[in-house]
């Protein structure tokens, strides 16, 4: 039995990995094929702040965005029967993680840095990214963020797959728990 289906009984699914890993994207699907309510943290951010993400980046700096980053996400982790993708770097506060492998069930979406540069590049609107060499902002990233993705219940490769092929993939593992 894979560590999912032994964390995945009535519990939020929350899914990490780098930006461009398809969180979101994938999230939707599978919220929508599960019946269970999406929430994306960002789209949250975005709600209370009444601005962008880049603009809070921007006006208000990162270290500002992190602390309503963990306190939003702590409040959607409240919420029952929901898939909940959180950004790139929300993973990394230790007191959010714990919380997150405690009381949900993480699921790392892995993708190679080739396929995330390609899918960064097509969206400019990634402050981590802004003014960077896309490439290696990724790859220095991936150094830092990578071990802490590691502790997930559950990772899936998803760079050369297909978003149906992810969702059925993980919606089978869920549906096979129950």
């Amino acid at each position: 039995m894979s560590k999912l289906r032994q964390t995945i009984l009535n519990k939020n699914v929350v899914l990490i990995g780098h930006m461009g890993s398809g969180k979101s994207s994938i999230g939707k699907s599978l919220a929508k094929k599960l019946h269970l309510k999406f929430i994306d943290s960002d789209e949250e951010i975005e709600v209370i702040a009444g601005m962008k993400i880049s603009k809070i980046f921007e006006l208000k700096g990162e270290e500002y965005f992190r602390l309503l980053e963990k306190k939003t996400i702590m409040k959607i982790l409240n919420k029952e029967n929901s898939i909940i993708a959180i950004g790139g770097g929300a993973f990394e506060h230790a007191s959010l993680r714990n919380y997150i492998l405690k009381k949900c069930s993480c699921i790392w979406l892995k993708c190679n840095i080739n396929v995330l540069v390609n899918r960064c590049s097509l969206k400019m609107n990634r402050p981590l990214l802004k003014g960077k060499n896309i490439r290696q902002e990724l790859i220095s990233l991936d150094k830092v963020r990578r071990n802490n993705y590691a502790r997930a219940h559950y990772s899936l490769n998803v760079s050369n797959k297909k978003k149906f092929q992810i969702v059925k993939h993980l919606s089978d593992i869920i549906k096979d728990y129950d």
